[in-house]
Parts: structure tokens; sequence; C-alpha cells
């Protein structure tokens, strides 16, 4: 033991001089600690005593002193060690009073100081403590050491950085030494012997021990068993420039061992062989000005070095109160940021990571962390619970603890191990999107075309849709944890939109709640399942474990829609839902408005359906077919066009009525719609699911890709709306020809003439288009014909001549037609302003014939107009001149020597008498038409003409066509019968004299034939007499001419 009274016998005086300046140096000395509850146990490593002139006491095990007794502490004197410098052949460096005592000839230095311990004492396991000291020599050297001590270890760091500057003299001659003297105690006994070896990290050891007898062997390495040695280790940076290991005087009295501080020459490098009262010191030269850094340990106990450098904490500098994850790694290696080559990942390694101060209180989970084999690196989650600034370290270190402590970085360089926490919430914002979607931020402005979408969904079908937690700046906040966090639906179709928190009556409400593991986003626990549709839905999160609470709404809304609409109907076209009876009532007329009602019988539908009008069918159903368009009407699908909106949208209060009456239909019988013909395409319109493609084109209640259609309909083809019937018929062409039809010009008919009055009349709807289904079973009425003269009101519809076949409606149309006027007995006419008109009947004439202006049984009904239905039943088709008529050939007489004329007329019956029709240029007869007979005459009455002496020729137009027959010649008196074939052919005619002519032709105009031979007969062909060589009555004469 190194006692002051035991080294020097000094006078009184000198030895209160001695505890004066001792006081005054206590009285002016800063001194630090580390690990101020440790060095009384084998487990909780070295406590240090540092002062700031660089005197140290060390304690260890059981507080015993190694370096000086226990009981003595700095500030002291009877420290004899320290950090020197040798400058110019100057020393500076602290002082001591132990023997002979020793002050440098430069005094200590100008300036010195020591800083705080960081992190402040107590420490537990495997935190690094730090304190810094400045030594400086004015205009010269300066020094600054940073101590640094990792508990339990059993060595001190000394990181250096010495600058020299310029003008301070230096040299290989003249060297800039750095020296560090202890001397040395060994917990108890100043005796050992000195060691020097290069440890399996390849750094040189010089220092002392204490050998299990009292003598020292002669290998200068460290023998097996050694526990307790006092050394210094080299480090980093530079090597040591020369050592001592010897006695401990040696170091401050020049000669001897060569090992004294104030020595110029270095060290001797001599180490203590045998057992005696030991120091040791280390020193580090030179040469020339510049910044030197360099470290070195200086070792108390044992002499194991850990297995790795640092452990290491990864993280960003800052935190909110959002769970903050930092990441611990034990890294093999100094360097910050640890290269992954150098992270350990074998053994374990288990502590716990430290945040001091303690308040406001930071949780840490885990509370503990493992690394190594089990994975090179352990997240760690800091929750603070107000603002802070804390310092991160790792306490507890399992094992030997690491070389250098705690470190920290960023993952990409080295930072402080403060972690600043602000007082922003964790979450400050919340969105709501569908699972699988990515999320975009929205803050502060919405992102171009990136959207959180929330999807159309359907009423009374489950969903669920993911909850984010969002930072201020819009991220997610992937640390948030919360329990009992509120998830609300509000109805959000209000105008103007209502701000989030003013929504108010949620329609759905569940609770869910955030881990750790959730990352910020959390898909609901449980189903939404909504009874009613909504156009416009946003879903609001509120967290009330925050004070103040924090709410967010979505970014986007979305709708709820039926699925369907259930019932079509209507109130008047209604016969019958099956299609099929062609008679059923009520009817409706084609292209007049009828009514539609559309339901869904769900609470909140209150939109306007659609229809589309491409979407409806009549068919023929079940075995046998029935039902369905009639045979030649429509094709298949067997529908006319429908038209027409719905006008007044559907009650919220139970989805139903969306109602339109002025829909029209312009075909006759029934329709239905197909499924999807009537539909809703504008119901999701209002939350911007169909513009943003939140649903799909279509009308699907399938998810296709996520999504459901954004319009729904009618699923299944709605019962058949009817019976509609023609609203008018048409009287659409017509058209009257005579035959032969050479006589157009004269605008007269010969009653039994025939003609072809030819009409078509068409059913048709409002808009006047043909409704081509009227037809077959589904034309209930009839059409007839009616004729009168001059609107006289006497009917003479039953002269008229119709076909043998009645006509039938087709696609309908009906053909009317009209052929002949028949004669009537006795005979009457003319009548020169026939009207000849027609009657179209439907559904006990609720359908008629538009524009009629003629009643043949009244001279007094009303027209129908445009504003009056008027009372006339029928519409007149045609009218012309109706005549009774005849061809009249007269008896002639004349000279067989003359051409004899036969009269022939063309007549009428005017009313009274028979006249010449003068109308009639178109009877035009030929000399092939007549017929010459030559009866026989009697003995008292010769016929002296034989056949063909005489032949018949015609002149002249119709109606003055003149007959003439050749002279025959004298003695050729006698007679001829001439006939005009207006029927059949017959008899023979002549054509030349003295020659038999062919067989004479027929006209076919039986029309001209009379009953000549009295009424009630047959009709006849006209007939005359030609005779020549006899006298006319009591004329005596054959020939007769006047001579003047």
């Amino acid at each position: 033991m190194k006692i002051l009274l035991h080294k020097f016998k000094l006078g009184v005086s000198i030895l209160l001089l001695l505890m004066l300046q001792v006081f005054s140096l206590q009285v002016s000395a800063a001194v630090i600690e580390f690990n101020s509850t440790g060095g009384n146990s084998a487990t909780n490593g070295l406590h240090f005593y540092i002062e700031d002139t660089t005197h140290m006491q060390v304690r260890r095990l059981d507080n015993s002193g190694q370096v000086y007794p226990s009981g003595t502490i700095p500030p002291s004197a009877s420290l004899d060690n320290g950090v020197f410098i040798r400058s110019n052949g100057w020393v500076y460096g602290p002082s001591h009073n132990v023997g002979s005592g020793y002050t440098p000839n430069g005094g200590m230095f100008s300036s010195y100081t020591i800083s705080a311990t960081s992190p402040a004492n107590p420490v537990s396991s495997g935190v690094q403590q730090v304190a810094t000291s400045s030594l400086g020599v004015v205009g010269g050297i300066q020094v600054s050491i940073a101590w640094k001590y990792t508990r339990p270890l059993d060595f001190l760091t000394a990181d250096v950085t010495l600058t020299i500057p310029a003008s301070v003299p230096v040299s290989a001659f003249n060297p800039i030494r750095y020296f560090h003297v202890f001397d040395t105690f060994l917990g108890g006994s100043d005796n050992g012997c000195g060691i020097k070896y290069v440890d399996a990290n390849g750094k040189l050891v010089v220092g002392t021990y204490k050998p299990t007898g009292a003598s020292c062997p002669s290998s200068s390495s460290l023998p097996a068993g050694v526990t307790v040695v006092e050394s210094f280790r080299e480090r980093s940076g530079m090597t040591f420039s020369s050592y001592c290991a010897t006695g401990w005087q040696s170091f401050y009295v020049a000669g001897g061992d060569n090992c004294a501080v104030p020595q110029f020459a270095p060290f001797s490098n001599v180490l203590a062989t045998t057992y005696k009262d030991t120091g040791i010191g280390a020193t580090f030269d030179f040469i020339a000005p510049g910044t030197y850094s360099f470290s070195y340990d200086f070792v108390i106990g044992t002499t194991v070095v850990p297995a790795y450098d640092h452990i290491e904490i990864v993280h960003d500098g800052s935190a909110s109160l959002c769970p903050e994850t930092v990441k611990v790694i034990a890294c093999t290696t100094a360097g910050v940021p640890c290269a992954p080559d150098n992270i350990v990942s074998t053994g374990t390694i288990t502590g716990n990571l430290a945040v001091t101060p303690a308040a406001p209180a930071v949780t840490v989970t885990p509370a503990s962390f493992s690394i190594g084999s089990a994975g090179a690196s352990a997240d760690v989650v800091l929750k603070g619970s107000g603002a802070g600034v804390y310092t991160l370290s790792a306490t507890n270190i399992s094992g030997t603890p690491p070389l250098n402590g705690t470190k920290c970085s960023n993952g990409n360089i080295a930072t402080s191990c403060i972690l600043t926490i602000t007082n922003t919430p964790c979450v400050a914002n919340f969105e709501c999107q569908e699972t699988a979607t990515t999320y975009n931020i929205q803050s502060p402005s919405p992102a171009v075309n990136l959207r959180n979408p929330l999807y159309t969904k359907l009423v009374g079908t489950d969903f669920k849709f993911d909850v984010l937690a969002l930072q201020s700046t819009g991220a997610v906040a992937t640390t948030y944890t919360g329990s009992n966090v509120t998830v609300e639906l509000f109805d959000d179709s209000a105008t103007p939109a209502l701000a989030c928190n003013a929504l108010s009556s949620p329609v759905s409400t569940q609770q869910i709640s955030f881990a750790g593991t959730d990352l910020g986003r959390k898909a609901l626990t449980t189903n939404i399942n909504l009874t009613k549709a909504y156009r416009k839905l946003r879903c609001r999160v509120t967290d009330t474990s925050i004070v103040p609470a924090v709410s967010g709404c979505s970014s986007d809304d979305f709708s709820v829609r039926p699925k369907s609409f259930t019932a079509i109907s209507s109130t008047t076209a209604k016969a019958d839902g099956f299609g099929i009876n062609p008679s059923a009532t009520p009817t409706l007329k084609a292209g007049l408005p009828f009514d539609l009602v559309a339901d869904t019988s769900i609470v909140g539908y209150d939109g306007l359906p659609k229809i589309n009008p491409g979407l409806i069918e009549w068919l023929a159903s079940g075995v046998p077919l029935v039902g369905g368009p009639p045979s030649n009407g429509r094709p298949a699908p067997g529908t006319g066009t429908i038209a027409g909106i719905f006008s007044n949208a559907a009650a919220a209060i139970n989805g139903n009525g969306a109602t339109g009456n002025a829909f029209t239909y312009n075909e006759v019988g029934y329709f239905r719609f197909q499924a999807q013909a009537v539909y809703d395409d504008s119901f999701t319109t209002s939350s911007g699911d169909s513009m943003n493609g939140d649903c799909t084109n279509d009308a699907s209640n399938v998810l296709v890709g996520g999504r459901y259609g954004c319009r729904f309909g009618n699923v299944a083809a709605t019962p058949y709306f009817g019976r509609f019937i023609p609203h008018h018929f048409t009287l659409a062409s017509s058209g009257l020809a005579a035959s032969p039809a050479t006589c157009v010009a004269g605008g007269f008919i010969y009653m039994d003439q025939p003609f072809a009055l030819n009409a078509s009349i068409e059913a048709r709807d409002a808009s006047n288009s043909r409704t081509q289904n009227y037809s077959g079973v589904y034309v209930n009425g009839s059409v007839t014909a009616q004729a009168e003269n001059a609107n006289s009101g006497t009917a003479l519809s039953s002269r008229l001549g119709l076909p043998t076949t009645s006509p039938v409606w087709l696609g309908g149309s009906y053909a009317f037609n009209v052929n002949n006027f028949s004669r009537a007995t006795p005979t009457d006419g003319p009548y020169d302003a026939l009207a000849i008109g027609v009657v179209a009947l439907s559904e006990a004439g609720q359908v008629v014939l538009e524009s009629r202006d003629m009643d043949a049984s009244n001279t007094n009904c009303i027209s129908d107009t445009s504003g009056s239905n008027g009372t006339c039943p029928a519409k007149i088709v045609a009218t012309t001149k109706m005549r009774h008529g005849r061809l009249k050939l007269s008896s002639a007489y004349g000279s067989e020597r003359l051409k004899l004329p036969v009269p022939m007329k063309l007549e009428y019956w005017n009313g009274t008498a028979w006249a010449v029709n003068t109308l009639d240029t178109c009877s035009v007869v030929a000399a092939s038409n007549f017929s010459l007979s030559f009866p026989d005459g009697t003995a008292a009455k010769p016929n002296n003409l034989a056949a063909c002496e005489t032949a018949l020729s015609l002149t002249g137009l119709s109606p003055g066509q003149s007959i003439s027959l050749s002279a025959p010649g004298t003695g050729n008196n006698g007679w001829t019968d001439v006939t005009l074939n207006l029927a059949a052919p017959s008899g023979t005619q002549c054509s030349s004299l003295g020659v038999a002519g062919s067989a004479a032709l027929g006209l076919t105009w039986p029309w001209l034939q009379y009953h000549w031979t009295g009424a009630g007969t047959a009709l006849q062909n006209p007939t005359a007499r030609a005779t020549f060589g006899i006298y006319k009555k009591a004329n005596e004469f054959i020939y007769l001419r006047e001579l003047y």
C-alpha cells in the first residue's frame, strides 16, 4: 500500500503545505462517475471516478480500489495517475504527492474540463456512458478524450483526438508525446508481474497482473487462470509508440528502467520480470502538426473483449403519439450504420430497450428483445403518452455487453439516440375503402385519378370494407392501435353536403379494434347488411379514446341499390296478363296514353325508372302454342314500338309507385317487357359510382371484379300488357277503272258493266302508322260497302257487286273491292252522282274509319273532321256516273240498187226515256261483231236475197258509228237479219260479197243488251231486219226523185 507517511518522512510544515495544495485542488476540481451503483459485485462492473485533471479511481467487486485504496477518490493528490503531454521539452499534466511526488515542469494544462456523464447514473447492463475531457495548452496542444464505459465490462475506452497546431515545434527529433500512466493497485496488492501479448483481435496488451505466488514467470504472456489484470490495450487509429510495465516510481523519476514521463527518450518497453510494486504506461508519439484520432482501453479485471462492438438502435429520430417501431441489431464492427455482413446472427443476445426520462411515459413492446440466431434484428414498438425528448439505449444486455454499448442510426447514417415525440395524435384522420384496393393519399388535396373507392352495394346483401388510420400527412398510420373504434354509415345525400362532423343518425354502426399487426388498415369484423336503399352513403370513423376524439370520413361515397324491380304493372293495360285472349277487356287504342307502375318494395328507393324499347316481346307459349302475334302479323318478337317515360318517382317510404301516365304502344294485341327492360341506371349516379367505375356497366347482381352492376331492372319477363286495338281505320288508297278501260274519258259506267273499284283500308295507331297485328283472330270488326246517288238518302248498296270470296285483314291491311253495279227492274237511273263508300268498324264501334263523310240512308250525316267525330258511318271511296245503257239497232228498207243504212244508237235511260249516250266514246264495234242471217221466204213472199249478196260495213266513231249494207243489185230483192253479238259469238259475218264469211265475233258487252222482247224476258242482243226492194208502209214508191 502506498501510504504517504510510509513513503516519505516529511516535516510538519511540508505536510501542511501539501495538504493545503490538496485542499485547493479539491475545491476547484470537477469529478464525474461512471456506473455509480456498480463496482460492488462480480456482475455489476467497474465504478469509475474521473477528475477533470485526469486523475482516476476505480472500484471493483467489493468496492475495493484498483489504482489506490478505495477510500481515496478524486480530487486527491494521492492519486498518482493521469494523462500527460510532452511538447518541446515541457510536460503538462496532473501532479501528485505520492512518494517523492511529481509536478510536471510545464504544470497542469492551461485548460482542463470534463463533461457530465451521459447518460446519467444509474445505468443498467449494456448501457454505455460517455464523458469528455478537454485538455489544452495555450497556443499549443489541444486534446479531447471521450471516456466510454459500458456496464459491466472490465475496461474503460479512451477515444482521443489530439490537435497539434502548425506553430508548435514538432519533428521526428522533437516529437509530441501523449502519455497515460497508472500506479497499479491490483485490487489491494501493489505487487505484480509485467505482461505483453497480442490478443485474439490482433491488439497489443501491455500491463501487470497478480501472480498466484510471489514470483514472476519468465514468459511475458498472460498465464491461465489470471483474473485481475491492469493493462492498456490498443483499440484503433494508432498503435502504442512505447510502453512500460515496471516499478511505479520509474514513471516519475528519470533513469532506472527509462520509463519516466519527464525523460526525453521514449519508454523502453520494459516489463517487470520480478515480483514488485508495479505501474503501467503507454505512449503515442507525433512528429508533425495535425489532428490525430486514436483509441485504447484501460483494462481492470479480465482481458476478455466482447464478441461484438455495439447494440444499434435504428430509428428516424421523431415520432408522434402513434406507435413507433424501432429496430435493434447487434454489430461486430464499430461502423454505423452496421453493414449487413456485420450484423450478429448467431447465438442469443437479450436485453431491454430503455427510454429516458420516464415521464411522460413511453410504453415499450415487447418489454425485452432477443437477437442472434433467432433473428438478426428485433422490432420494438414505442408509444408515447405525451410530448418529450428521450434517449434510447439498450440495457440489461445478456452475457458480455458490447464493446461500445449502444449506438444509433436511421438506417442510412449514424444519428443521435435522441427520439423526439411530438404531441401529435397517433391518428389524425380515417379513410374507408374497398378491401384489396391500393390506398392513395388524398391530403392535402385528392390525388389526380387516384381514388380510394367504395363500390356500389346491394340491399340485403352482406358487405365489408377496410378502415384506414391516417397520419396528418395523409400517410397510413401503420403503427396505430385502438380499441372500440366506431365505424358508421350516414346518408350523405343532403344538398349542400354536410361536413363530416355534422352527419347524424347513422344507418349502420359497429366497433372495430386496431392491433399493431393491422399496420393501420383493418377490415370490418362484421358484415354490414342494409335493408334500405341509399343513393349516397358516406363512412365515418371515430376514435373517442383520444382526447379530443379523432374522426374522419371516407373520401368516396357509395350507393346501396335495390336488386330489381319486383313488379311492373298498369291500371289500364291489364286485360290479360298471359297475352292470349283476343277479346279481353279493357282495351286501349294503339298510340294513346296508358300508365305503367314500377315497384321495388325497398324502402329508400325514390328513383325514376326507364324503359328499353328494344326489350319487348309477344310470344306464343304452351303446348300447343297459344298467344303471340296473329298470322300475317309482325314477325318475332311480334311487337311494335313502346314510347314514354316514368315521370313520377317511387315513394321512398316503400320504394313503390314509380309511374308514367303517357306511355304509348303502336300495335294491336299485347306486349310484355323482357328482363331488364324496365331499369334504373341513375340511382347510382348521385354517389359518383357510375362515373367513377365503382360499378359495372350492366345490371349484374353478382360481383364481377369486386363490383356489382350500376343499374338494376326487372329480373324476369313481366306479365303482358294490353289489349291494344287500332286507333282508327284509314283509306290508304283507292282507284276506279271501268271495263273496257279505254272509256275513262267518258266518266261513266254502265250498270252491270264490270269495273274495278279497289281500295286499301288500313288499321292504324294514333300517329297514323299501320298496326300490322290487326290480323287473324285480333280482327274484331267488319268492312261493308255503301252506295247512294247525290246524297239522296236512298241506299243503293245492295246493287253493288262484291268479290265472291270476302277479303280478310292481312298485316293490318284490308283489300276492299267493288266490281259491279247491277241493273234494276224497272229500269232506273241515271245516277250521275253515284257515291260508293266503305264502312269499317271494330270492337263494337270503338274503332272506325277516319274522315267519314257518307251515310247512304241519311242525307244529313255530319262528316268526321279533326274537330268532330261526326255521325257519318262511311267514307266515300269513289264517285262516278252510273247509267242503264243499251245498244239499239233499227230495221231499214231500201232499194236493192243502193246501199242500205241500218240505224244504230248507244242509249241510256235518262229517267223518262231512252236517249243517246253522248258520253260513250268507248263502245266501238266492228263489222266482224255482226252476224247476217238470210231467212227463207215463202211462196207468197220469197226472199231473193241470197247469203252474203250484201256485205256490212261501219263508219264513224262511238257514239255516232253508222252501219250500211252494200246494194245487192237488181233481182236480189229480199231481206237479211242483222244481229250485233254483244255477248258470245254467234252467226256468220259477211265481210265481202258472194262469199260467206267466218263466224261473227262476240263483244262480251252484256251490259248493252236489253229486254227487246219485253220486260221480264232475258237480255238479248240488238237485232234489225234490212229489206231490199220493197217499199215502206203505204209508200208505193221504191225510189223517188224530183227533177226540175
